[in-house]
């Protein structure tokens, strides 16, 4: 059996989270049978990074958006629920593979935006603040800086 490139994309993400000292990461795993079910985890990770918790989804997409129904109606509606508590950062960490971009997306934006009919996030898109994870290209993934990404998100909440 072989693992595709958005599990691959997930153990990346894993991996920096663990290489930032004083973090834990929890995977959530996803169910895997033979008929389609739909995974009804909050999300793939939760990190806790003090002073915050974070619930971290990630989504790889080919081309130039990651459309809002990439994200299951439970993932959303967890996670929503989950920002809702002090202490709580939950998002959506994106791969833009063809374009070599990756950032966060907290939920609480990508609600904003679907409140305002977009159903769909840009690689490039202004609207919502979204937070770059600064990396260093490999063959194919990147070596993610996390710690940037902590100090960066601190500073946005």
């Amino acid at each position: 059996m072989t693992v595709n490139r958005g599990k691959q994309f997930e153990e990346v993400v894993k991996q920096a989270f663990l290489a930032v000292p004083h973090t834990s990461v929890d995977r959530l795993h996803d169910q895997m049978t033979g008929f389609k079910v739909t995974s009804k985890n909050v999300s793939d990770f939760i990190v806790y990074h003090k002073p915050y918790e974070y619930y971290i989804e990630c989504k790889s997409v080919h081309g130039n958006v990651l459309p809002f129904s990439n994200i299951t109606k439970h993932q959303w509606a967890s996670l929503l629920e989950k920002s809702e508590i002090d202490g709580v950062i939950a998002g959506v960490i994106v791969w833009f593979v063809d374009r070599d971009v990756t950032y966060f997306v907290s939920i609480k934006q990508l609600q904003q935006a679907e409140g305002y009919g977009k159903k769909s996030v840009r690689f490039d898109d202004t609207f919502i603040k979204k937070i770059d994870i600064p990396g260093k290209k490999k063959r194919v993934f990147f070596e993610y800086d996390m710690t940037a990404f902590f100090k960066e998100i601190t500073n946005e909440i």
